[in-house]
């Protein structure tokens, strides 16, 4: 029988909010730089670690601004999944709140370069389904997020490489 291990004992712990922004069919996407020091060059929502002084849903309001210059209101905002990523070559775990937006027909969108971060980024639905370099750990919440389906989704799952290994458990909660 293997040993019962905490996600803290399988590496080092951290907190994120990721969001999916959807307007006019597309989706507010941010790119990673190149020489970003964390999954350089993926594809993925917008989102970061939770600050000290903040939950969930209000560091993913404060990433969507702070990596695309959009305000998004709380009653726009939903909770959709809360996954956790154990990252077995980087020796992480990842506990991602991944959210769904949207946002006013009238709210300027924007593609600001930020600087040494990468670059956001409004990509078709249709295209972003089928889009290389969309870091695999957000395109596995697509089909649930991105369609707005009912309930939380919640998992656990190995990655080695940005590439799957193993899903320990999935669920998803409609009662929420």
């Amino acid at each position: 029988m293997s040993e019962i291990q905490t996600l803290g004992e399988l590496g080092k712990v951290h907190l994120a909010a990721e969001c999916y922004v959807i307007k006019d069919g597309k989706v507010l996407m941010f790119k990673k730089s190149d020489t970003a020091s964390r999954f350089p060059g993926w594809w993925i929502g917008p989102g970061g670690r939770i600050n000290h002084d903040e939950d969930a849903l209000l560091g993913a309001v404060r990433e969507i601004e702070e990596e695309a210059g959009i305000k998004v209101d709380l009653g726009d905002i939903k909770l959709k999944a809360v996954a956790f990523h154990h990252h077995l070559d980087r020796g992480e775990v990842w506990v991602s709140f991944v959210f769904l937006a949207t946002i006013p027909e009238d709210q300027i969108e924007s593609e600001e370069d930020i600087e040494g971060a990468g670059k956001s980024k409004w990509i078709p639905l249709t295209e972003l389904m089928t889009m290389d370099k969309v870091f695999p750990p957000s395109k596995y919440y697509f089909d649930h997020v991105l369609n707005d389906k009912p309930g939380i989704m919640y998992t656990n799952i190995q990655w080695e490489k940005a590439e799957l290994v193993k899903v320990l458990s999935q669920q998803v909660d409609t009662n929420g």
